[in-house]
């Protein structure tokens, strides 16, 4: 029978990329009075590492808070992004008021939305005297001197695609660091992408604080991973806000099996190609860091020793193994299993057969076009007889009786690799009294005499797909009858194209 052998190489490569500490702090623009309808002056943040040196890498998201306490996206600032210049600045500004009241610019990390600045900005209306900037009054923000919102638990939570979140606590108290029971808190949720719900990701959007000065609200689950925050903020006062940080990760796992490198055929002594298996949540998420416990299962149904244990899933979620060299044919099994779920298994197979020995050049193929014309293609053909197990020849001189081998190895020509063929075995024989007859072999090995036509020309095996190499074990046994023996074989694709080594036959002559 024909043997299939695949050979694939798949090459796994990832960079993690370490965060570099920075912080963002105000540096000028904070507390700013200025008039409706005009422009502020320069709100200046700086981003700074944890020596304290200017930070140029990290890019700064920009947010407006009105007097109501709603976020305003995409209008009222000079900018809304910004890369900081050489000394870690990046500068925006309010621009044309229409209300009275405190807004509030919000400087965010991009990398980082946990790490931020405020600045306050006081519009008065065109008719309210001019305000002393460095001794604003007290009334335009009454609520931050006797008021102040803080985290208390639920900050920092690592949670699973498709769970909810536990708690997350905030505090309301005085100045004198009191409870303060009654007031009303306001939540937000920032989603991985930087956008602002109000209406949905939470259990609750507004709370009153209880006798503890307490307030709670969890995130429910989503299937999105990536870095969340959730603000709490006091209504008319944007300028005393909170944050929590949750982190979603990928899931559990919901789709475990093989991607690459499944039903190889190899030979003993060779290393397989690398076997990929990927796990991935119910929201199609890869899932990285699960670890997967491997066997291998040998053509007996023994489990062996064979390298490769225990691996961890990268990034993609891919996890990889590969059968080690063995010396005994037959099918072997790579059984993965999850570690934190026994049942879970997914297993691909590897078929180890023998080498393929040194076979003489046969030269290019040879195809029949619809004209039947031989036309030179780029598959190349070996083959040839060993005879009594000595070195393989393509011509030789035998005696009726010697045991011989004969083998044949197809390079499929680019074009052809993937098509749907049938392998062809043909064989012809002239004695010294009789004309030349040709021989087909079918399927079960079979000998059939040939007429010619080649409509009639049967097949030996039949390929889903063609492979770039295809070895052909042709016959092993003894030949008896006495004359010069021909063998050509190749293949045949759906629209009747026959390639086979036109050029050159495997000969040997039988005498007594």
């Amino acid at each position: 029978m024909f043997k299939f052998y695949l050979l694939i190489i798949l090459i796994c490569s990832s960079i993690i990329f370490q965060p570099v500490y920075a912080i963002i702090t105000v540096v000028s623009g904070d507390k700013q009075v200025m008039k409706l309808e005009t422009n502020s002056e320069d709100v200046v943040f700086k981003v700074i590492d944890e020596q304290g040196n200017p930070n140029t890498r990290e890019t700064v998201k920009f947010q407006l808070t009105n007097p109501f306490g709603n976020t305003v996206v995409l209008q009222g600032l000079t900018t809304y992004r910004a890369e900081p210049n050489n000394d870690g600045e990046v500068i925006t500004s309010l621009q044309n008021p229409t209300v009275v009241g405190n807004y509030i610019i919000i400087a965010k990390l991009e990398t980082d939305v946990t790490q931020s600045a405020n600045a306050v900005i006081i519009v008065e209306s065109l008719d309210d005297k001019p305000t002393d900037i460095n001794n604003p009054p007290v009334v335009d923000i009454p609520i931050e001197t006797s008021v102040k919102l803080s985290l208390v638990a639920g900050d920092k939570q690592t949670i699973k695609a498709g769970f909810a979140s536990e708690d997350i606590i905030f505090q309301v108290t005085d100045e004198q660091g009191n409870p303060t029971t009654g007031q009303i808190v306001k939540f937000q949720l920032q989603d991985s992408t930087g956008s602002i719900t109000t209406l949905q990701g939470l259990t609750v959007y507004e709370s009153q604080s209880n006798a503890d000065g307490q307030v709670k609200t969890s995130m429910q689950s989503t299937g999105n991973i990536g870095n969340y925050s959730i603000i709490a903020k006091l209504p008319g006062n944007a300028i005393q806000s909170a944050n929590a940080n949750i982190i979603v990760t990928a899931g559990l796992v919901d789709i475990f099996k093989v991607v690459a490198g499944n039903n190889q055929t190899i030979f003993t002594g060779d290393t397989s190609a690398n076997i990929s298996f990927q796990l991935i949540d119910a929201f199609n998420n890869n899932i990285p860091n699960e670890i997967i416990n491997f066997q291998v299962i040998d053509p007996n149904g023994n489990i062996m020793d064979n390298g490769i244990t225990t691996a961890t899933s990268d990034v993609n979620g891919i996890v990889m193994s590969r059968l080690e060299p063995v010396s005994v044919k037959g099918n072997y099994v790579i059984k993965a299993t999850l570690a934190s779920d026994i049942n879970r298994t997914v297993q691909a197979t590897i078929q180890v057969v023998a080498a393929v020995p040194v076979l003489p050049s046969l030269g290019f193929g040879t195809f029949i076009n619809e004209q039947a014309e031989l036309i030179d293609n780029s598959a190349i053909f070996n083959g040839g007889i060993a005879v009594n197990d000595i070195n393989f020849s393509q011509e030789t001189i035998l005696n009726a009786g010697d045991l011989i081998v004969i083998e044949g190895f197809i390079t499929v020509a680019d074009e052809h690799v993937g098509n749907k063929a049938d392998i062809i075995l043909l064989a012809s024989y002239n004695s010294l009294n009789n004309p030349e007859l040709f021989f087909m072999v079918d399927s079960g090995q079979n000998i059939q005499i040939w007429n010619g036509d080649l409509n009639n020309l049967i097949a030996y095996e039949e390929i889903a797909s063609l492979e770039k190499t295809q070895f052909v074990p042709i016959y092993e046994g003894k030949l008896n009858d006495i004359g010069i023996w021909k063998i050509y074989f190749g293949y045949r694709l759906e629209d009747g194209t026959i390639v086979f080594n036109g050029n050159q036959s495997i000969n040997c002559a039988v005498k007594n």
